[in-house]
Order: structure tokens, then C-alpha cells, then sequence
């Protein structure tokens, strides 16, 4: 059993998880989603998606890094990215 502040911070997380998803191009958010929430392997998501898996590829490691980039982002993470590079 986790504690009431484990379970906060998961509860965080995941609503940094989602935010930092919604601010990913629409391509980059499907190909993370079904490779990393859903589990699909690439070359499902490869034909899922109507794309070669070296695209598929491409997206999921430009997605990851952006991803990256977004949940290590100094601040509370509720303001978009470019909100808080631009203040």
C-alpha cells in the first residue's frame, strides 16, 4: 500500500503526464500513446498510424524528448511551455 502523499505525488504526475501529452503535435501524442500507454510494438504502430516504422521512430523519439523537456520544465507545469519561456 502506498501512502496519502505516494498516492498525491502519482496523482501529480499524471496530470503532468497529461498536460505535457496535450501540448505534443497531434502525430507525436498518437505515436507515444500507442506505443508507451497502449503497449503496441512499432511496427503496429506503424501501421496503425499508415506510417513506416522508421517515421514511427522518428516520432516517438522526437515525442520522448519534448516529453522530457516539458515534465523537467522548472514551475507547476499548468502555464504552456512557451508562456513560461516567453515571461
Amino acid at each position: 500500500q502506498s501512502s496519502p502523499s505516494q498516492r498525491a505525488a502519482d496523482r501529480e504526475l499524471r496530470h503532468r503526464l497529461t498536460r505535457a501529452l496535450g501540448e505534443l503535435p497531434e502525430d507525436q501524442r498518437t505515436a507515444v500513446a500507442l506505443r508507451h500507454l497502449h503497449g503496441l510494438p512499432v511496427a503496429d504502430v506503424a501501421a496503425h498510424m499508415g506510417r513506416t516504422e522508421r517515421a514511427v521512430a522518428g516520432l516517438l523519439h522526437r515525442g520522448v524528448c519534448r516529453l522530457r523537456e516539458l515534465l523537467d520544465a522548472p514551475g507547476d507545469g499548468d502555464e504552456p511551455a512557451e508562456t513560461r519561456a516567453a515571461g
